[in-house]
């Protein structure tokens, strides 16, 4: 390559950094994924089955999984982290499912936690809009029922709020964690999942949490332990498959099976 066409090629790539933010362009030989901004899943296992050391800053993340899957808690092991960090969150709690004593009992300082209730779903969008671009919140949890996705007026402000927030999520850092709740007696598959579903194409990971059995200590149930399917990941290999044990003691641990 000539000078003039490496010149050429550095302005168009610090161009296009600067519009849509440095992660946007890579240089994989140079950069090393484990290199990539992340917040740990607190599960060791699960952050080397991401491939960055957890999920990734400036993107949009998606847990899929029935109620009592593990999702919810996975979620809050995952804020609680980013807490540790110093990354303020902010958690958009749709289906009113927040428990705060649950939530302080897997390491969340419920005092430094932002929690809204929004009255409806495109209400939940507007201030999942206002935080990114405004808001300067690095972790932002929207807890939404999968099915609403199907619904026509839905699908077309989410794909549109979506589309818009890619560029200022990159440039930030924020990073947005949605938790999509399948039906409860449906079986924990992507089968129970909307087929014309516009957040699979915008996520950069997607993580499918399944219940495997419960751990009991002589005849007490002491936990749980869930299977992590990785269903999606732009930034490592795909496929993946993970245990890792739930395990309650007074506060909610956990750690690798």
């Amino acid at each position: 390559m000539t000078d003039d066409k490496k010149e050429k090629l550095e302005m168009a790539i610090s161009a296009i950094q600067k519009r849509w933010g440095v992660r946007a362009i890579g240089r994989s030989a140079s950069q090393s994924t484990r290199e990539f901004p992340h917040i740990s899943t607190s599960f060791p296992k699960l952050d080397d089955a991401l491939g960055v050391g957890g999920i990734p800053r400036g993107r949009i993340i998606e847990l899929i999984g029935i109620p009592t899957s593990g999702m919810s808690t996975l979620a809050l092991k995952i804020t609680a982290q980013a807490q540790l960090q110093g990354v303020t969150v902010a958690y958009l709690d749709l289906g009113r499912t927040f428990d705060p004593d649950y939530a302080r009992r897997c390491g969340l300082r419920l005092a430094q936690l932002t929690l809204i209730h929004p009255y409806d779903v495109l209400q939940a969008l507007s201030i999942l809009s206002d935080f990114v671009i405004i808001g300067r919140v690095d972790l932002l949890v929207f807890d939404m029922p999968a099915h609403l996705q199907d619904e026509p007026q839905m699908a077309q402000r989410l794909s549109s709020t979506l589309g818009r927030l890619l560029a200022p999520l990159s440039k930030s850092g924020s990073t947005v964690l949605f938790l999509s709740s399948l039906p409860p007696r449906a079986e924990a598959t992507l089968s129970a999942y909307p087929k014309q579903a516009i957040l699979p194409h915008f996520a950069t990971i997607r993580l499918l949490i399944q219940k495997e059995r419960w751990l009991y200590k002589q005849r007490d149930v002491r936990g749980y332990e869930a299977q992590v399917s990785v269903v999606k990941n732009k930034l490592a290999p795909p496929g993946q498959q993970v245990r890792i044990g739930i395990t309650f003691n007074g506060t909610v641990d956990g750690d690798g099976i």
